[in-house]
């Protein structure tokens, strides 16, 4: 939560966080609010290394054509 945005940072803001899909003012905001909220901070930075993981592990498939 910001001056600027006062939607208090939810679930929903961590997972579009994790994924990328944040526009750049609400991202901001969350950036903001993990720097208080250091055990969500863990909590994001393990959900982006399972996002990674399973993006590599899954990337052959991925390529593959459209049946």
């Amino acid at each position: 939560m910001t001056a600027s945005d006062p939607r208090p940072v939810g679930e929903d803001d961590l997972h579009a966080f994790v994924d990328g899909r944040l526009d750049p003012g609400r991202r901001a905001a969350v950036e903001a609010w993990l720097v208080a909220h250091p055990e969500a901070a863990a909590r994001v930075a393990a959900d982006r290394e399972m996002r990674d993981r399973l993006r590599a592990r899954l990337a052959s498939v991925a390529d593959e054509p459209i049946p």
